[in-house]
């Protein structure tokens, strides 16, 4: 009698962790769901929602006159050139760099920077406008209209941060901000893009 409570410990001990693994194995979900920004919001400034759900806004490049860029079916990185690169300019392109390198185990993976001042700009760029890394220049008008309409950065926040990096997903919408120059937020940058191409990027 005196083994029946050690025998129903062992059982317990066995069953219980059996029982998780099951769970964890047919039911549960490995997902890391990455925040969408920039809701779709009407004339009046509310967000629109739709069977429940919010609309986000999808990035288009028909506002530019030169229809180079392209975010179907990318993953895209977008950064902006100030017209003058300093110090925070060139940590940020050098952060770049390694994030471009990404695009040997994700092809889909496209680098964009944009500038105004394509002859200019080249030369403080090393690496750019190779497979991998692109960058566009554009007239200010449509630069700045770009930013604020289609990523939701107004032109006095894009002067003033020149560090930042946004993530584009393959179906146009924005996944994430990070500051260029923490390594942390690089980090997990290069982490969600894993993300995002592992998941297949599925629409939302």
């Amino acid at each position: 009698m005196k083994n029946f409570p050690k025998a129903g410990l062992l059982i317990v001990t066995l069953v219980i962790p059996a029982l998780i693994f099951i769970f964890l194995k047919f039911f549960a979900r490995n997902h890391y769901d990455l925040p969408y920004f920039n809701p779709e919001r009407n004339n009046a400034g509310t967000i629109i929602v739709q069977n429940g759900d919010t609309l986000f806004h999808k990035v288009s490049d028909r506002i530019f006159t030169k229809e180079e860029t392209v975010f179907r079916s990318k993953l895209t990185v977008i950064h902006y050139l100030p017209e003058t690169c300093g110090d925070t300019c060139k940590l940020v392109i050098s952060q770049l760099q390694r994030i471009s390198a990404l695009h040997a185990e994700i092809p889909e993976l496209n680098v964009l920077t944009l500038a105004q001042d394509a002859a200019k700009q080249n030369a403080e760029v090393p690496g750019v406008n190779g497979k991998e890394w692109k960058l566009f220049t554009y007239p200010e008008s449509e630069t700045t209209s770009f930013f604020e309409k289609e990523l939701g950065i107004q032109k006095d926040q894009l002067e003033s941060a020149q560090d930042l990096i946004i993530l584009v997903d393959a179906n146009g919408f924005v996944r994430g901000y990070y500051k260029g120059v923490d390594p942390e937020e690089i980090e997990r940058l290069m982490a969600e893009i894993k993300i995002l191409a592992y998941e297949g990027n599925v629409t939302k």
